[in-house]
């Protein structure tokens, strides 16, 4: 990161929200050099039980926030939950990342734009150097059970998992069971619910492979 850049983050950054989360909350635990650095507008709600760890690399909460806006980026975390960040991730304003209880959301580094919305009910597994666009959703569970005849629920949280170097397109709509291999991209509104070979372009609704990638 350049001085300019530093000296930035420095100016927009929420100081009381950055020490009390990074030295004194007992939700958040810090493995490595990573940071959560909190801007003013970022909320974080944690219930009792709830951890945020933070290993190498920076979690950025409305830092992009632009400026005399009064847009805020949510993280709420419900009772045990989990949000584990390995690397450097940025959650843009108006953005979100809700965790059910007993749930996880683990990510390994991930540009996370404006009005796009994880919301995990079991877990949600994002790779590394993944950019997920505006409006896109990605849910593990339908939050709302149907039972069949025996009342048993049909249609159970199932795990979504997104590999490295991912690409998710404006307004896509990931659903539970989801998985996306390495290198792939899926094309703006897709609706996405099986699997997604790597290396692969997929689109539609729902998303078919229509073409490989070679990434240069």
């Amino acid at each position: 990161m350049s001085l300019c850049s530093k000296l930035k983050t420095i100016w927009k950054m929420s100081w009381p929200k950055f020490i009390y989360y990074n030295f004194m909350s007992s939700h958040v635990e810090r493995r490595g050099r990573g940071y959560i650095i909190p801007a003013p507008g970022a909320v974080l709600e944690m219930a009792s039980g709830a951890k945020i760890i933070i290993y190498d690399g920076n979690f950025s909460v409305n830092m992009t926030k632009p400026s005399g806006s009064h847009a805020e980026a949510y993280v709420r975390m419900r009772k045990n939950a989990k949000l584990i960040i390995h690397g450097v991730t940025t959650l843009a304003y108006k953005a979100t990342i809700e965790v059910h209880e007993n749930a996880e959301v683990e990510i390994g580094s991930a540009y996370i734009n404006s009005d796009a919305v994880i919301l995990a009910a079991k877990k949600i597994t994002i790779g590394k150097g993944c950019l997920i666009s505006r409006m896109v959703f990605i849910f593990d569970a339908d939050h709302h059970p149907i039972r069949n005849e025996k009342g048993e629920v049909a249609n159970p949280p199932r795990p979504v998992e997104i590999g490295d170097h991912v690409w998710i397109g404006l307004q896509s709509v990931l659903l539970r069971g989801t998985k996306i291999g390495d290198g792939s991209v899926i094309a703006a509104q897709s609706l996405v619910g099986g699997k997604i070979k790597s290396g692969m372009m997929a689109s539609g609704n729902p998303a078919r492979v229509y073409s490989e990638i070679h990434w240069g």
